[in-house]
């Protein structure tokens, strides 16, 4: 399958990468800045310097490669980039995925969208794909605002909002986990909040879910999606986890020592108003349709 790839230099992007060239997919992978070098999957990509903001370009991009299928990770990701410039964050993670979207139908592309779990407003957990979302902060609200552009545009993409993706990012990456790893090597004790409460799930088998998604006739051919209403799916992770005992979690599986991480509460930082106090995600509905088994984290 020839597939467009956004985001592909990110963390999450870059295991979409190798599951995706693994399976043999010819991909065009989309990057602000391609790598100069890398691993196979990265070699192996088609790479394209593209700046999905400018007015008109995601239509000129579709239109010049025409894959069969997009995914489209891309995104001004977290709350304090999207509060410190929110016509940004409209942009990219609203319009943008709306244009991406208009574009599949004309060309009948298959669109995975990746989203978020902060679409919720954290009032209680176990968030199903029938819930009514309502964002506290920018970023959940400009996501929310592409997932609702890109069902508008193109009836047959899939909106995924996956879980807090942790995984040790590779070099010149960022992610979550490797930011936490890196600080408690230094000897620091980072505070992580007891009263935040997640479904954190592997980066890799987020990416082997995406895909599986984009590979399953089924889910293309039938809608609503087999087994959930509309087309909007939750990959979360098996367990409801505090960032705190997640942090003490891949401290311990990195060989450190938990007891670095420290208590407290969003309450505490100032916080409270802004950041949902619990995120869960039901993912039932992903482990009955793929057969997924997702992890807390890849290792052990």
């Amino acid at each position: 399958m020839r597939v467009l790839l956004t985001g592909a230099s990110g963390f999450l992007g870059a295991a979409v990468l190798d599951e995706l060239v693994a399976r043999g997919h010819a991909v065009t992978a989309l990057a602000h800045v391609p790598p100069r070098s890398g691993d196979a999957a990265q070699r192996s990509a088609h790479w394209l310097a593209e700046d999905l903001a400018q007015p008109g370009a995601a239509a000129r991009l579709l239109a010049a490669e025409g894959p069969e299928a997009v995914v489209h990770i891309a995104a001004l990701a977290d709350i304090a980039p999207c509060k410190a410039d929110p016509a940004v964050a409209q942009r990219l993670n609203a319009e943008v995925p709306g244009e991406i979207a208009t574009s599949c139908a004309v060309l009948a592309a298959r669109l995975l969208h990746v989203s978020t779990d902060q679409v919720f407003d954290g009032s209680h957990g176990g968030w199903r794909e029938e819930d009514g979302p309502a964002p506290l902060h920018e970023y959940g609200r400009s996501k929310l605002a592409g997932e609702q552009a890109v069902l508008a545009a193109c009836s047959a993409a899939l909106v995924v909002r996956p879980g807090l993706v942790t995984g040790r990012a590779p070099p010149g990456r960022r992610s979550a986990s490797s930011a936490l790893l890196e600080t408690l090597a230094r000897g620091a004790r980072p505070r992580l909040f007891t009263d935040e409460l997640r479904t954190p799930v592997a980066c890799l088998d987020v990416a082997r879910a995406l895909a599986d998604l984009l590979e399953r006739e089924a889910v293309w051919i039938n809608r609503p999606l087999p087994g959930a209403p509309g087309r909007v799916l939750h990959l979360g992770g098996p367990e409801r986890l505090s960032r705190h005992e997640l942090g003490r979690r891949e401290a311990q599986a990195a060989g450190l020592d938990p007891d670095q991480c420290e208590p407290a509460t969003r309450a505490e930082a100032g916080v409270e108003d802004e950041r949902p106090a619990d995120l869960s995600l039901d993912s039932g509905r992903a482990v009955a349709l793929l057969g997924w088994a997702p992890r807390m984290l890849a290792e052990g």
